[in-house]
């Protein structure tokens, strides 16, 4: 009769077949390994053609030296110039004493007046926008009257937000750190900042009572920089070490005896 082969059936290895352990993880489902093998050989062989005298993917056949212990210092970092560099000093971190607890409040007030500082130098921007939409709209009636109100309402609460915001960081601080002059000038900035301006020119008075209250912020800065500057340098006098004082032991002489007291009969004698 006629002899018919039955087709061998080719068994390809898969995920779950793996024991567990023979990799680092377990192969996720749905990932031919076979394919994945045959990546990871594919792989390997483009790096290794790269060591391989006769491919062209051969990487030039570097013999540089690398300079290696140290003995060689490269041109970038000196070269001959720097060869001694094992015979230079090690650089000493030093280490900040400590000042106490009014140098750290000297230095948050420094930074807050930085704060305002910057603050109110922007303070123009919004006090501008509501004057010229209030410039734009002078002469204007029914629904552009109702469009003034509208846009102007929204710029005055900018406005305002912001003159708060920026003149709450002084009106909070200390007042025997911060100066009378100073808490004048930021009320006027306030004051001043929520004026209806009706041309460039009385705007113009504005940026000088601006620029008056960072003249004022920056002389108390000054005098709080001072004041940091005198808690360091007491620090660095009370950290350096006691000169101790000469005395007789210290000083490698001999005791000297106490002259003998005079009795009744043998008058002291002045010494010459």
């Amino acid at each position: 009769g006629k002899h018919t082969s039955t087709p061998v059936e080719t068994h390809r290895p898969r995920s779950e077949d793996i024991p567990t352990g023979a990799m680092a993880s377990q192969i996720p489902a749905g990932v031919d390994v076979m394919e994945m093998c045959h990546a990871l050989a594919e792989s390997g062989g483009e790096f290794a053609k790269q060591f391989d005298r006769s491919s062209p993917e051969f990487h030039g056949d570097i013999k540089a030296a690398v300079p290696m212990g140290g003995a060689r210092v490269p041109e970038s970092m000196g070269g001959q110039d720097a060869a001694n560099w094992r015979d230079l000093p090690e650089t000493q971190f030093a280490i900040e004493p400590e000042y106490g607890p009014e140098y750290h409040v000297a230095m948050a007030c420094y930074e807050r007046l930085n704060a305002a500082k910057k603050s109110i130098s922007t303070l123009n921007k919004p006090v501008e926008n509501a004057m010229k939409v209030r410039l734009q709209y002078k002469d204007a009636e029914g629904d552009d009257r109702t469009a003034l109100n509208s846009r102007l309402a929204g710029l005055e609460n900018e406005r305002n937000g912001a003159l708060s915001s920026a003149t709450e960081i002084v009106i909070q601080m200390d007042k025997t750190i911060v100066s009378e002059r100073t808490v004048k000038c930021i009320e006027e900035v306030v004051e001043q900042g929520k004026y209806e301006y009706q041309d460039k020119a009385s705007f113009g008075d504005y940026m000088l009572v601006l620029q008056r209250a960072n003249q004022a912020i920056f002389a108390d800065q000054k005098k709080i920089l001072q004041t940091i500057k005198d808690i360091k340098k007491a620090a660095r006098e009370a950290s350096k070490p006691v000169e101790k004082v000469a005395t007789p032991a210290r000083a490698g002489g001999p005791p000297q005896e106490a002259a003998p007291a005079a009795t009744a009969d043998e008058p002291a004698v002045a010494a010459q």
